[in-house]
């Protein structure tokens, strides 16, 4: 019995110290990185070779983070240093918040996968990407996901969620299913986790895997025809390089005209071997996304349905210590999740780094 006490104090402890030590140490990181990514993709020359819808997505991306990390950290944090103090005070205002954060969490799978799809589009069926641009089907795809995903979490909105709760004559906000609500509590435990796996971790992440792999086979392949086009290039001998030229233009062409075309090419070839640099670093985003961002959606099913029997078995008695400390360190994955884009891209992308610095000079 000791033991077991000193175990939970153990993890109380353990508990307190990452809320009130992590997200100080991610949150000023995550907003320096994500406002510094969000400048960099809107310099002109992202547009050109990113593509414009890309570029968009990646923007959006960066905000939707950056409120997402800011609404949890700020409601950890005052749980951390002002208990019982939230970020909402009324049950109207915990519905308002637990709706727009599912929201954000779950705009951030199709805001990967509609940049995931571009660049699949893009790399693999170039062809078609110009009708793609043109026609702007993703931002109607990424508008109806916006609709269903605002009108699937507006059961957040309902009066049977969050309610008053009041312990020793002092009165506080109760952010769940109210406990006599039995048919919502079985609908928001099952029903609505049910979508969640199906429609916004399995179909999403499914895509997002397929379409990155085959857009890292495709960078692959091209990334060795750069490297072999400019070891041609590097090693051709200047006669060699006129008589190819008078082969394929029919034309005499003098050696210093030789050398320039030559020069173009190499910078095309290596500016062309930078994009796939920044295309494998947008895949690393998408992966680590996803591996970050799926334990949350299992663990809030888990959560759920431990809900339901704490309510129907136990009285609703408080969680135990053990998902206390699973909730926080599913918690700690969102974290990296959100603040990872800038420094993935800083340390795969050389044309990241480059109009990085452009941006300070």
């Amino acid at each position: 019995m000791n033991r077991s006490l000193a175990t939970e104090e153990q993890f109380t402890l353990i508990i307190q110290l990452t809320n009130s030590i992590f997200p100080l140490f991610v949150l000023p990181l995550a907003t320096i990185g994500n406002s510094l990514c969000f400048l960099v993709f809107c310099r002109p020359k992202f547009q050109k070779r990113l593509t414009r819808t890309s570029s968009i997505c990646v923007r959006l991306l960066c905000l939707n983070d950056l409120i997402l990390l800011y609404l949890f950290v700020i409601d950890v944090l005052l749980k951390a240093y002002k208990p019982p103090t939230r970020i909402y005070s009324t049950p109207a205002t915990c519905r308002l918040y637990k709706w727009i954060r599912y929201s954000l969490l779950d705009f951030s799978a199709y805001l990967q996968l509609g940049l995931t799809t571009d660049r699949f589009i893009c790399c693999v069926y170039h062809r078609y990407y110009s009708r793609w641009c043109k026609r702007h089907y993703l931002y109607y795809l990424l508008f109806i996901a916006f609709i269903c995903i605002f009108a699937k979490n507006s059961s957040f909105l309902s009066n049977s969620y969050a309610y008053y709760l009041s312990i020793n004559k002092d009165r506080s906000v109760k952010c769940s299913v109210k406990i006599e609500s039995v048919y919502f509590t079985m609908y928001m435990a099952y029903g609505q986790s049910l979508i969640d796996v199906v429609f916004i971790t399995c179909l999403p992440f499914f895509l997002i895997l397929y379409f990155n792999s085959r857009i890292l086979r495709e960078v692959l392949r091209l990334r060795t025809e750069c490297w072999s086009t400019l070891t041609r290039l590097i090693h051709i001998a200047p006669t060699q390089s006129g008589n190819s030229l008078v082969i394929t233009t029919n034309s005499i062409t003098l050696p210093s005209t030789t050398t320039t075309t030559t020069t173009v090419i190499i910078r095309r070839h290596r500016a062309k071997h930078r994009r796939l640099h920044l295309t494998f670093a947008l895949g690393c985003i998408s992966f680590i996304f996803i591996f970050s961002t799926a334990p949350y959606k299992i663990f809030k099913i888990v959560e759920r349905h431990d809900k339901v029997i704490r309510d129907q078995d136990k009285g609703g008695t408080a969680k135990s210590i053990h998902m206390q400390l699973a909730e926080v360190i599913i918690d700690c994955f969102v974290y990296l999740s959100c603040s990872t884009p800038f420094f993935v891209c800083f340390a795969t992308s050389s044309m990241f780094r480059d109009e990085l610095r452009r941006v300070f000079q």
